[in-house]
């Protein structure tokens, strides 16, 4: 996908903007999230797709609880995501809307939770409207621990994601290997109110490495360290009544370090910061 694709042919890593945690209606057993977010840059993976003009970000996700019992708590989801380039990244079209569409995701998996640990297998098919790629598909896997219980507030929330291309091309560029990617990162945070306002503020942290053949430069050797992210988010509920959905403000930024074939990919700028702000909505 990407402007780096483009070059030799996306998060978190143009991460997304903050994200509270929304209880589900009781008695229901389906939830939907919506999302609109700026960013002044986006990465994907480390990967850069654009920094410089417009980039608007929305998305959608539809989850339904399958069951819920002593065995544990299975939910499907499936969503979109998308990138509107003011910049018209890469595009092969012209004279249309799609011109400024640089990418749209289709996901769709399973969430597994129990206890404190929740599996999650996502798959994942990431498109460009305006041919500025070719069609990326991923299968993603994900181990995450919950450890509020044993830490309180200063629970750490580690993942694990495991990223497998299985389409003929690679996030690093077209026609390039598909390739394997480890994903390991943390999400620290707290709850405070400000002036009777519920804020809620994190501080996200992942690593992004090749296990094998994701991160190949020009000549197809690959670089194992992608790249390292830090990040400060905060979310805000907004007053909007309740039947309309529950409202929040997220805003945040984030400090991304490349590695040597990244840094490559990005014109030879081995730090890039970020910043994003948007809203979410969920019923």
């Amino acid at each position: 996908m990407h402007a780096a694709r483009a070059q030799s042919a996306e998060s978190t890593d143009a991460a997304p903007a903050a994200t509270a945690a929304v209880a589900e209606p009781v008695g229901s057993a389906f939830s939907v999230q919506l999302n609109f977010d700026y960013a002044t840059a986006y990465f994907y993976h480390g990967i850069i797709q654009e920094d410089c003009g417009l980039i608007l970000q929305p998305a959608a996700k539809i989850t339904a609880n399958l069951t819920d019992g002593d065995g544990g708590k299975l939910d499907a989801f499936f969503g979109t995501w998308n990138s509107f380039h003011g910049q018209k990244t890469a595009a092969a079209t012209q004279g249309d809307f799609t011109e400024y569409w640089y990418e749209s995701d289709l996901y769709a998996g399973l969430t597994y939770t129990r206890g404190e640990w929740s599996a999650t297998a996502n798959y994942i098919i990431l498109t460009s409207p305006s041919d500025a790629y070719e069609t990326v598909q991923e299968l993603d896997l994900t181990l995450a621990f919950d450890d509020s219980k044993a830490l309180s507030d200063w629970a750490m929330h580690p993942y694990a994601t495991l990223g497998i291309e299985t389409g003929a091309d690679g996030s690093d560029g077209g026609g390039t290997r598909p390739g394997t990617y480890l994903e390991l990162g943390v999400a620290p945070g707290f709850a405070t109110d400000i002036h009777e306002t519920p804020v809620t503020f994190s501080f996200p942290a992942a690593v992004g490495l090749s296990l094998s053949n994701y991160y190949e430069d020009a000549s197809g050797n690959d670089g194992t360290f992608g790249f390292a992210q830090v990040s400060a988010k905060a979310s805000v509920p907004l007053p909007i009544g309740a039947r309309y959905g529950q409202w929040t403000l997220n805003t945040g930024v984030s400090l991304l370090f490349l590695g040597d074939h990244t840094e490559q990919y990005n014109g030879g700028d081995g730090e890039q910061v970020i910043g994003t702000v948007g809203l979410q909505l969920n019923f």
